[in-house]
């Protein structure tokens, strides 16, 4: 019976040390961003997605719009700054701002980042540095002129 009582338990350790091994190497889950933002990231049919599931505003940018951002709520926030006039009237909750590939070079994830700040979409990739830290780097100008921010796995 303790044998039994033994082999259960390696087996029960074993399976979640392979989950973890396995959430190690990806870069699917919930992180914070540097403005406290929560961006989810998860397979999706073009590889990689990450979507908005908590909205936060930088302190400069919520004070210039301190009024409008009041009256209808942080997470009803739209899309105000986007360069199409037919997108501004979205909601930032729950958009697509990663378009990342599927393949990663060294735990490198290539692709494309919107910015709801400026409205517009960068050449960008996501380094996962460990377990519960990503980099994000998006850059314009034909890669020219980048900047990167890191941000912390959610649990």
């Amino acid at each position: 019976m303790k044998f039994l009582g033994a082999f259960i338990y390696a087996i029960f350790i074993w399976s979640f040390s392979g989950l973890a091994l396995a959430q190690a190497n990806s870069i699917n889950g919930t992180w914070l961003t540097e403005i406290k933002s929560h961006i989810t990231i998860e397979k999706c049919n073009i590889g990689y997605c990450g979507y908005i599931s908590k909205v936060a505003i930088r302190p400069k940018l919520y004070e210039k719009n301190k009024q409008a951002i009041d009256r209808i709520g942080i997470q009803n926030a739209y899309d105000y700054f986007n360069k199409d006039p037919n997108l501004q009237n979205r909601r930032l909750l729950g958009l697509n701002i990663l378009t990342l590939d599927t393949r990663a070079e060294n735990l490198v994830f290539s692709g494309h980042v919107y910015n709801p700040e400026d409205g517009k979409t960068y050449k960008g990739k996501i380094e996962l540095l460990n377990n519960n830290q990503i980099k994000l780097t998006g850059c314009a100008f034909m890669g020219v002129i980048c900047s990167s921010e890191i941000w912390y796995r959610i649990q």
